[in-house]
């Protein structure tokens, strides 16, 4: 295979130099390989490009074991092939095996910078500038060439939802993995998306407030006023009519009431002071 500035083949007596002294400043991806190992030959052109593509954000060392057995029973290699990846002079993790390019990428995702992460830096700040337009784009960009990225997705569900396009909010986050879909942050996209669903088709805050006002037993009433509230930032307050119908209702009401204030509670996040002492009143009215 033809080397690259990103790619070295790598022997005993320059591995010192080319991987333990290298990865200090990047880290090194090493290729322990074989010539007669037909799964080596098909991890190899895959390491390859995405070597390239990343652009130096790591470096592929190749080692062939044939010629350079004792390094390979150095470093614990019992199958081929094995990647072990290098960073501070110490190896941090490791697989083994031809994996498809979609897991190779999540490995590397792990621990090495991509370019995928400086398209979701440049889209936070053109959305800081209030250019949310421009950011979309740009995340949509970053999307088609990681398409198997989990944060690009749910950077994507959170642009759309500050553009208040719930449905394209809902699609893109029914693109993250199972795994990421059991994230704190994922539930609380979707917690999110459920919340400003409900808001769109509730009342305005001054029309549920009279109705409040007028029969402050009218727990339809208190449940729209709730999801109203949250939606136009009154946290607390939104607590509060949620809390209150769980306090007075029974069955379906308090039941779906309940859910909404623990999506609330999901979204606000557990730093949240407010999300504590609403868990303690939850608690208590529940009881």
């Amino acid at each position: 295979m033809e080397e690259t500035p990103h790619i070295t083949e790598v022997n005993a007596t320059t591995f010192e130099i080319e991987v333990i002294a290298q990865s200090h400043e990047r880290p090194v991806a090493v290729d322990f390989w074989a010539d007669w190992c037909a799964p080596c030959k098909m991890l190899m052109p895959i390491l390859a490009d995405l070597a390239d593509e990343y652009d130096g954000r790591f470096h592929l060392a190749k080692v062939n074991t044939d010629k350079e057995q004792q390094l390979a029973m150095d470093h614990g290699v019992r199958s081929l092939p094995t990647v072990k990846l290098f960073k501070d002079g110490k190896i941090i993790d490791e697989f083994m095996g031809a994996l498809p390019e979609s897991a190779i990428r999540q490995f590397l995702d792990r621990h090495v910078g991509n370019v995928t992460d400086d398209l979701i830096g440049n889209a936070r700040e053109l959305a800081e500038a209030g250019q949310l337009t421009d950011a979309l784009s740009v995340l949509h960009q970053a999307r088609e060439s990681s398409p198997d990225y989990d944060p690009v997705h749910l950077e994507i569900t959170r642009l759309q939802l500050d553009l208040g396009d719930t449905d394209a909010a809902q699609a893109a986050l029914k693109k993250v993995s199972p795994k990421e879909q059991h994230s704190t942050e994922c539930k609380a996209l979707a917690g999110r998306i459920a919340l400003a669903v409900a808001a769109a088709t509730g009342g305005d805050l001054a029309s549920l407030e009279r109705r409040v006002l007028e029969d402050d037993n009218d727990l339809n009433a208190r449940h729209e006023l709730g999801i109203a509230h949250f939606a136009a930032g009154n946290v607390e307050p939104a607590m509060e009519q949620l809390l209150e119908v769980i306090r007075r209702g029974n069955g379906n009401p308090k039941d779906a009431a309940r859910m909404e204030l623990v999506r609330i509670f999901e979204v606000t996040g557990a730093q949240d002071e407010r999300v504590s002492r609403y868990r303690r009143l939850l608690a208590q009215a529940l009881n």
